[in-house]
């Protein structure tokens, strides 16, 4: 139940900034998930939707998710790239992610890891933010 937590930080975030902007509604809210952040968008999507149906404020926000691809490196031989096993697949195996250009296990993870909201589209008065 990873994602349920973090959707609700992302809720908090949106009505937090709406309130702040003082935003008669939300109007759509980007999210970007990286390929190596350990979450199941979709699980993500479901529940943010589900916590935005039950506020006013946000009850007819879109959400739109953007997947940040995985950028790793290898300290040995200074190969940088995609990982070698690209998608949710990486999520477990990470830890022993092996360089394609040297065999040496351990590749760091420089992008990918991120979970954040991009962009927060509100309706202020009569007037768009």
């Amino acid at each position: 139940m990873h994602e349920f937590s973090i959707a609700q930080q992302i809720v908090e975030v949106v009505l937090r900034t709406a309130e702040e902007q003082k935003a008669r509604e939300v109007e759509r809210v980007v999210v970007v998930i990286g390929e190596l952040a350990l979450l199941n968008g979709e699980q993500v999507k479901f529940w943010v939707e589900e916590m935005f149906t039950h506020r006013p404020l946000t009850r007819s926000a879109q959400l739109d998710l953007e997947t940040r691809p995985g950028l790793v490196s290898c300290p040995e031989c200074g190969f940088q790239g995609p990982p070698p096993v690209p998608g949710p697949e990486a999520h477990f195996l990470s830890p022993t992610l092996i360089c394609p250009q040297c065999g040496r296990a351990g590749l760091e993870i420089r992008e990918g890891r991120e979970c954040l909201v991009k962009r927060i589209t509100v309706t202020k008065g009569n007037n768009r933010e």
